[in-house]
C-alpha cells in the first residue's frame, strides 16, 4: 500500500522474512522502525520470539492509530510516536551518543515530492547531501542513531548505489558502515510498486566507526532474482542458475569515479575506472530546448508518430526553413523541424516528424517565460549527433544538422569534426550499449553519463575504415542488407577495441 507520503506497506513476506533474519536479533536488543507504516516488520521481529524493545515512527497520523490498535497491549512494542523521523529531537539526542539502538529495519518512503520550504530545511540539517529523494537521508540518519556493531536493514530503490546526487551518501556508508550484503530484484517483487526506472534493493550494514575496517570490508551483491520466494533462500546459501553473486571490497569502490558502484555485466566485464580519456573530452554533451507548453508549441507530422498523442498536426504552409535564434524572418511561416524522441533508426532520421513554433513574436515570449529554457543554445542549428534521453532496447543516434533540439534528446558535438562519423558509429555500436547500462542503469541517457563513457582516440587507420562504413550506411539508407552487414563490421571493430582497452 502507498500513501500520500510515498510510503510503501512492506507486505511481501519474503522480503519481511529476508530482512528480519538479517538483524541476528538479540535478547535486550533495542530495535527501531523509523517508519514503521501498519507495522508490518513489528510483526516479523516480534515472530523471532527474541525478548527486544521496540520503538516505532511514522509522521502519518492514520498509520500511528492503526499502530496503536495492533500493538497497545505488547509490551516489547515500548513506544510509538507520530514524527517526522527526519527531523525528530529525541532522534539529534541519540545522535549526539553516538548512537542508541542496535537494529534499525525498515522501508523508508521514497518519491515523494518535497515542498521547497521542506527541501530548504532539510539542505540545512543535511549539508552536503542529496534531499530531493528522502530514503537516503533516511539510510543516513538511521546511520546515525545506530549503536557501534549495530545492525541496519532497508529496502530502498537501487540508485543509491550509481546516480552521482547519490555520491556523499556512497562515502558515508563506505566509511562508517560494514556493507554486509545487498540485493537487487524488480520492484514487482514488491506489492503496489512497479517503478519503470529503477530495480529495489535490500541494503544490510553494520555501523563502525573504524574507517579502515570498513575500507576493508568486502561486500556480497547478489542479482538475478525471478521470484521474492528466492530471497530468504540466500538465507541458506541456496541459489538458482540465474543469480548472479559480485563480491566487492569498499576501498576498491570508494575510488572509482563518483564513489560508484561499478558491477559486472553477464555478458561482458568492463573496468570504466581504466579509461584515460572519456567522450565528454572529446566532445561537448548537452541536452536541449524546452518552449515550456509542449502542447501549445509543439505540432506533429501526422498520428502515425509514436509520442503524438493529444498533439496538433502540422499545417505544412506554416512550415519554414530557420536556422536563426532570433526568429523566422519569413511572413506567415510559423514553425521549424524539431528533433525530438527517439529515431526509429540508426545514423539519420526518416523525415522531420515534429515541429516547433518559431516565430520571432514566440521567440519574444519563450525569453521571459520562465518555464521556457534556452539551454545550450550556442549548439541549435549546429552538426552534431543525437540520441534519446530515454533508454531503449538499441541505442539510436542519429545526425543533427541545422536544426533545434529537445530537452528529451542528448546531443552530442565533437570538438573536432573529423570525428564526427566515428563517434557516430561507436553511440550505434552495441559495447556502447552495455556501457552505458554499467554507468546508470536507470531507463535515463542523461548527459552526465554519456560523457562519462570511454573514448579511445582512433589512429588515421581506423578513422578511415569507420568513417567508410558510415557513408556506406548513409548511402544505402534504405537497403537494410547493406545496413545490416556494415553495422555488424562496426560493431566487431568496437567490441574489439573496447574489451582491450578497458578488461
Amino acid at each position: 500500500m502507498k500513501n500520500i507520503y510515498c510510503s510503501y506497506y512492506t507486505n511481501s513476506e519474503p522480503i519481511t522474512v529476508y530482512m528480519t533474519k538479517r538483524l541476528e536479533l538479540q535478547d535486550g536488543d533495542k530495535v527501531l522502525e523509523p517508519s514503521a507504516g501498519e507495522g508490518t516488520f513489528i510483526e516479523s521481529v516480534l515472530n523471532e520470539g527474541k525478548s527486544v524493545e521496540i520503538e516505532a515512527l511514522d509522521m502519518n497520523s492514520g498509520a500511528i492509530e492503526i499502530l496503536k490498535r495492533k500493538f497497545m497491549h505488547n509490551d516489547q512494542v515500548t513506544l510509538i510516536r507520530e514524527t517526522d523521523t527526519l527531523f525528530d529531537s529525541q532522534l539529534d539526542m541519540y545522535m549526539m551518543l553516538s548512537g542508541y539502538y542496535d537494529k534499525i529495519i525498515g522501508n523508508p518512503p521514497y518519491g515523494a515530492w518535497q515542498d521547497y520550504d521542506k527541501r530548504n530545511e532539510l539542505k540545512r540539517k543535511y549539508i552536503g547531501y542529496y534531499v530531493k529523494e528522502t530514503y537516503s537521508l533516511f539510510l543516513l540518519r538511521c546511520l546515525s542513531v545506530l549503536k557501534e556493531n549495530g545492525i541496519l536493514s532497508f529496502i530502498i530503490p537501487d540508485t543509491f548505489l550509481f546516480l552521482n546526487m547519490h555520491e556523499n551518501i556512497r562515502k558515508t556508508l563506505l566509511k562508517n558502515a560494514e556493507i554486509l550484503e545487498i540485493l537487487i530484484f524488480p520492484s514487482k517483487f514488491f506489492p503496489g510498486v512497479c517503478f519503470g526506472y529503477s530495480n529495489l534493493s535490500i541494503i544490510t550494514l553494520k555501523k563502525t566507526c573504524d574507517e579502515a575496517k570498513a575500507l576493508e570490508n568486502t561486500i556480497r551483491v547478489i542479482r538475478g532474482f525471478k521470484k521474492a520466494e528466492e530471497l530468504p533462500k540466500v538465507l541458506l546459501d541456496e541459489y538458482t542458475k540465474d543469480i548472479q553473486i559480485d563480491t566487492i571490497k569498499q576501498s576498491d569502490i570508494f575510488k572509482n569515479s563518483n564513489t560508484r558502484f561499478l558491477l559486472k555485466d553477464a555478458n561482458v566485464k568492463l573496468d570504466l575506472n581504466k579509461a584515460k580519456v572519456t567522450l565528454g573530452d572529446v566532445s561537448d554533451v548537452v541536452t536541449g530546448f524546452y518552449c515550456g507548453d509542449n502542447l501549445k508549441f509543439i505540432r506533429v507530422k501526422d498520428k502515425t508518430v509514436k509520442g503524438s498523442k493529444n498533439y496538433e498536426i502540422i499545417n505544412e504552409d506554416e512550415i519554414a526553413e530557420c536556422t536563426s535564434l532570433e526568429g523566422i524572418e519569413e511572413k506567415g511561416k510559423k514553425y521549424i523541424p524539431y528533433i525530438k524522441s527517439t529515431s526509429a533508426k540508426r545514423y539519420l532520421r526518416d523525415d522531420d516528424e515534429w515541429y516547433v513554433k518559431w516565430d520571432k513574436d514566440t521567440i519574444a515570449y519563450y525569453n521571459y517565460n520562465k518555464k521556457s529554457r534556452f539551454q545550450n543554445s550556442k549548439y541549435y542549428f549546429k552538426t552534431g549527433i543525437a540520441i534519446p534521453m530515454v533508454k531503449s532496447k538499441t541505442l539510436k543516434a542519429t545526425l543533427i544538422q541545422d536544426r533545434v533540439f529537445d530537452q528529451s534528446i542528448v546531443g552530442i558535438f565533437p570538438k573536432n569534426e573529423k570525428y564526427l562519423y566515428y563517434i557516430l558509429a561507436y553511440l550505434n555500436s552495441d559495447i556502447v550499449c552495455k556501457m552505458i547500462h554499467i554507468l546508470n542503469p536507470t531507463t535515463n541517457n542523461s548527459s552526465n553519463y554519456v560523457k562519462q563513457l570511454p573514448f579511445s582516440i582512433p589512429n588515421e587507420n581506423e578513422l578511415k575504415i569507420v568513417n567508410e562504413l558510415v557513408s556506406k550506411i548513409m548511402n544505402s539508407f534504405e537497403e537494410e542488407a547493406i545496413v545490416d552487414v556494415a553495422q555488424k563490421e562496426l560493431n566487431v571493430i568496437f567490441e574489439k577495441k573496447y574489451l582491450k582497452l578497458l578488461a
